[in-house]
């Protein structure tokens, strides 16, 4: 049995890397498969409430899918989503509806859903099994079929409405892993399904402790409380004194930068990484190199249908044909669950590597703050900071948020300028943010439960400073306020260049 077994998985390799030795990612068979994918999503279309809306069956080509088919975000889409959760049949598709997947941006029911059918479904399956069959050709002396792998993802159901399930696509995904990597990945469905974090985390130590884990996958915050935890548990200094093979890490919402030396020092060696963008309409982009120098290189997901947005200049919709390299461009996508030119506001930049075409994550058309996957909007964090201005009733009159590590952890640190002499408790502000973030922000409030997140920390400055600030630049134009940065690095550079001479009030 154990022969036959090892000539399976010997097999399956050798399969795996063929498969991803032959995934062309040129620019001219990109945009062929383009012809093929918008034939095939239009036969799916066909005799649902979208099809007629969009009057699809005037629409012949992929370039006149790009001309004339509208551009929607979700709010333009939501009611078709409302009718399909409402029991309606042929909306968006003619299949029935397997899953609804949540947005990450907000928990439960106020996120935004995604319905998904079979197609969809095997859509992400088989952009998992490219993935591995990429990762075989990049990190040739792993067995992918045969090695232990760590992948931790969210609860695979939420709640329940009309029949209909909901939940995180990474938990559905759970379910769903192909058989011949299914025995070698920890934790396993059950453990997963644990709500309580505590005992999720001890089932999850007892399970894999023995294995012999080479690969994480996962958000990084959450891969980090793991190898925290199994330390705790384990009393070793080190990852790597239980799992000396660990090479390759998988990581997913949010980038790596502000985290890898942290991962590193746990693991007790660098690791490989590798970033997967993917979102709950879609996985998007697949790691073409590993993660180096600050880069992750991707290519695009061949299965999708894509037209492309310039970020500046005539906002008019591109093909793959028509984009240039170095430009940013907004991306949307199509999918079979009849999403079929979904805004992303997602912007990406392409480049020639050798024959083939790859883009960078350049940043969000609205940026917020995603430190742990959380995903807070700039409007969740507007509104935070005037609920908890009226809340404590103190003169605010400007904030910047910024990320921050404070005892180990990525927190929020809202740097917040009042008038001189004001008498203010930070620590109480400090407070006040962090109980209305967890109400703006449901994911928020998840990392703040689990440990991922620290809890807000408060910088009091002089409004005096910021309005010399002001004052110089008011002539600007359309000058606006800075608010939010994504790094530390960015928040510190900008303080240095504008607010030099700025002092704590306390």
């Amino acid at each position: 049995m154990f022969a036959v077994n090892h000539v399976v998985q010997s097999l399956g390799q050798k399969y795996l890397k063929t498969y991803g030795q032959r995934m062309t990612v040129t620019h001219q068979d990109l945009l062929t498969k383009q012809e093929k994918n918008f034939a095939s999503l239009k036969r799916g279309l066909v005799g649902t409430r979208l099809y007629k809306d969009l009057r699809l069956s005037h629409i012949q080509s992929y370039e006149e899918f790009v001309n004339h088919v509208p551009v929607y975000n979700y709010d333009e889409y939501a009611p078709y989503v409302d009718m399909i959760a409402a029991g309606h049949n042929d909306i968006l598709f003619k299949d029935k509806v397997e899953y609804f997947g949540l947005s990450s941006g907000t928990s439960g029911k106020d996120s935004k859903r995604v319905p998904y059918n079979e197609r969809m479904i095997r859509m992400f399956v088989k952009s998992q099994k490219r993935v591995a069959s990429k990762l075989s050709t990049l990190e040739p002396e792993i067995n992918f079929l045969k090695v232990g792998r760590l992948t931790f993802g969210s609860d695979p159901y939420l709640y329940s409405q009309n029949g209909f399930k909901f939940g995180y696509i990474s938990g559905m995904l759970s379910t769903r892993v192909p058989k011949a990597l299914a025995k070698n990945t920890f934790p396993c469905r059950e453990v997963l399904a644990i709500s309580n974090w505590d005992k999720k985390i001890e089932m999850l130590v007892s399970e894999s402790i023995q294995q012999d884990i080479q690969v994480v996958s996962g958000i990084p915050t959450y891969i980090i409380s793991i190898f925290e935890a199994v330390l705790q548990k384990t009393g070793k200094k080190t990852i790597r004194e239980i799992w000396p093979n660990l090479k390759v890490f998988v990581y997913a919402a949010t980038p790596i930068k502000q985290y890898k030396e942290r991962i590193d020092r746990l693991v007790g060696h660098e690791l490989n990484y590798y970033g997967l963008y993917a979102a709950t309409e879609a996985a998007i982009g697949l790691p073409y190199e590993k993660y180096q120098n600050g880069r992750q290189r991707y290519f695009l997901n061949p299965d999708l249908l894509y037209s492309f947005t310039p970020v500046e200049g005539a906002k008019k919709n591109l093909g793959l044909h028509e984009i240039e390299m170095g430009v940013p461009y907004y991306i949307n996508i199509g999918t079979p669950n009849g999403m079929i030119h979904y805004s992303m506001k997602d912007v990406i930049s392409f480049e020639r590597h050798n024959d083939d075409l790859v883009f960078e994550f350049v940043g969000r058309k609205s940026t917020g703050m995603n430190l742990a996957a959380e995903k807070v909007s700039d409007d969740e964090i507007l509104d935070c900071y005037l609920n908890t201005k009226n809340a404590t009733n103190v003169d605010l009159r400007h904030f910047f948020l910024s990320p921050q590590m404070k005892d180990g952890k990525a927190s929020y640190l809202w740097t917040l300028f009042v008038p001189a002499k004001t008498e203010v408790n930070p620590e109480v502000l400090a407070q006040a943010l962090d109980e209305e973030m967890k109400k703006q922000n449901g994911d928020y409030h998840d990392c703040r439960e689990v440990g991922v997140l620290g809890p807000a920390q408060v910088h009091l400055m002089s409004a005096d400073y910021l309005q010399k600030y002001f004052e110089k630049n008011r002539g600007r134009g359309q000058f606006k306020m800075k608010t939010t940065f994504e790094t530390a690095e960015e928040y510190l550079n900008f303080m240095s260049l504008h607010l030099e001479q700025a002092g704590a009030v306390q």
